[in-house]
């Protein structure tokens, strides 16, 4: 399956906006469903069971471990496993987004939106920017072993100041290094052109890109409708 960049984004959007507006766990689970398919299809297999798993042991721990708690701790437990489950189908479709589209790709998808310039080249740069420093963090966190010290949770709650020290100022220094560089990179190949720009690329819509705006255009429906009926849905 290959989508148009648009598609990713407008299923992003989407996603962004309905799952904090949603009270169902049926339409919350669909929400997740459907990137982890998204995902498996495009052979990101670790990313996919990896929000996958967590999504299901935070519903199992509202549905089955909230409800033996003290009134007081489970309504705090509880705040933060929703909050957190409802972010995982925006996760699971922003490393979907990032993962699976070239940069020309969406340069090309963009410019045919007529959006102004400078948010076209936010985005672009934004795209190339978060795979960049996941290389970065995992040469920090080479550096950090060959000192003996843990970036892991654990290690960080022993030695707090030092994991800050280590992880925090390196990635601050890095970020602003490669913010700067990929800005360089994309003006040196033409991004801020002005006349009408040419690509290689050949972006447009498929017949999955219209089956997954269906897809969702169904899930906002039911949602629409449980908020009217006052929760149909469980």
């Amino acid at each position: 399956m290959v989508f148009d960049p648009r598609t990713k984004l407008l299923i992003l959007s989407i996603t962004s906006i309905s799952v904090f507006l949603n009270e169902s766990i049926v339409i919350e689970c669909l929400f997740t469903a459907i990137p982890v398919f998204l995902l498996l299809q495009a052979k990101e297999f670790r990313t996919a069971s990896k929000y996958g798993i967590l999504f299901i042991v935070l519903l199992m721990v509202q549905l089955f471990v909230i409800l033996k708690l003290p009134v007081t701790i489970g309504g705090v437990i509880y705040m933060f496993d929703v909050y957190i489950r409802k972010l995982i189908p925006c996760f699971m479709l922003g490393a979907f987004l990032i993962r699976t589209t070239k940069v020309s790709a969406f340069l090309s998808a963009l410019s045919r939106l007529h959006l102004s310039k400078g948010f076209t080249i936010a985005l672009s740069v934004t795209l190339r920017y978060f795979p960049t420093m996941t290389e970065e963090w995992g040469y920090i966190k080479d550096a950090m072993a060959l000192r003996g010290i843990s970036a892991s949770f654990s290690g960080t709650l022993r030695h707090p100041v030092r994991i800050m020290e280590y992880v925090y100022v390196p990635m601050l220094v890095s970020a602003s290094k490669i913010s700067d560089e990929i800005t360089q990179a994309a003006i040196t190949r033409g991004i801020d052109h002005v006349g009408k720009r040419s690509c290689i690329e050949k972006v447009s819509f498929s017949i999955w890109d219209a089956l997954i705006i269906v897809i969702y255009i169904g899930i906002i429906c039911m949602l629409f409708f449980d908020f009217l009926r006052g929760g149909v849905f469980p």
